[in-house]
């Protein structure tokens, strides 16, 4: 049990952490948006049947602030509404291309804000207070979340669609001709899925998607390993090499004897996860139409030498 100047440093932490939050805040602010109007565009960047209600309950926002805030986004063209062709009672809400762009600009403000705050420190001292944060982080959520991998619905294929995007954007800035690779190879491979030969799973922290992974066929005996992703909250935790445990027993069960995956070199945590599942770089290319500097790299894994 907590004793009360264990209690004292926990309210000490918290004043610091409030202060840091604002200074991250203000940088946003100064922008024009709240932070919980960046986190309104996120939540709608991920899926193109978003709406009102759901936005509400995932956030836990106060229903006439919600619809300030979303009038705020119509009247800038950040947003548009469709009608479900199911229910005429139910207005979608999808970011438009200028809000995309505008979601865009808000992650790069932040970032540049978060690398401003961290400058302050030694590299020393920057590694130590960025370890400790993931250290409470982890051990607080683990502590409170419900975590669950299931396998994809149709409604997921527009997830893994925006958060590659979204992700890739904000980390590695990659360009729109990447975009538009994700949206042609992950609609081909719901168009051409097959249960007895693909698997698409998706991590759920909370009822909400956090990660994904797929298995496709690329011949008889070759699997390809696609659409591995995990939301920055879920990263060190473990879930990545239960996603990867996962794909790789699904491709054993059903009788491939190689798996291969694409990445580029600048994903190095799961170049790392990849490595210590056996699989090893084959080759690596220019992929400049992606981003300066960008290079792609394929990974092959012999499942008949791994170790199950």
């Amino acid at each position: 049990m907590f004793s009360s100047d264990q209690i004292a440093d926990v309210q000490g932490f918290n004043k610091v952490y409030l202060y840091l939050c604002k200074q991250i805040d203000s940088a946003i602010l100064n922008a024009g948006y709240s932070l919980t109007e960046k986190d309104v565009l996120l939540e709608i960047s991920k899926t193109e049947r978003c709406t009102a209600n759901i936005l509400t309950h995932q956030l836990g926002i106060d229903r006439s602030y919600m619809s300030r805030m979303i009038a705020k986004f119509e009247k800038k063209e950040l947003i548009e509404k469709t009608l479900s062709k199911t229910d005429s009672r139910v207005r979608y809400i999808r970011l438009t291309d200028a809000g995309r762009m505008e979601f865009n600009r808000l992650s790069d403000i932040q970032s540049a804000q978060i690398r401003n705050i961290f400058q302050k420190l030694s590299e020393e001292d920057q590694n130590t207070v960025l370890d400790a944060m993931i250290l409470i982080r982890n051990k607080l959520s683990d502590a409170n979340d419900v975590i669950t991998i299931r396998p994809f619905t149709p409604s997921d294929i527009e997830y893994v669609i925006s958060r590659h995007k979204t992700l890739y954007y904000a980390e590695r800035h990659l360009s729109d001709v990447f975009s538009a690779y994700v949206d042609r190879i992950v609609y081909e491979f719901a168009d051409h899925f097959n249960p007895e030969t693909d698997c698409l799973n998706i991590l759920e922290c909370n009822g909400v998607p956090a990660g994904s992974i797929a298995v496709a066929r690329a011949d008889e005996h070759t699997a390809q390993l696609r659409f591995f992703m995990l939301e920055p909250e879920m990263r060190k935790r473990g879930y990545g090499n239960k996603l990867i445990d996962l794909a790789l027993n699904f491709c054993r069960e059903n009788g491939y004897r190689r798996v291969f995956l694409l990445t580029i070199t600048a994903q190095v945590v799961a170049r790392h996860v990849y490595e210590t599942h056996g699989f090893y770089r084959v080759w690596s290319r220019d992929k400049s139409e992606w981003g300066e500097g960008v290079v792609e790299e394929r990974w092959d894994l012999e499942l008949s030498s791994a170790a199950i």
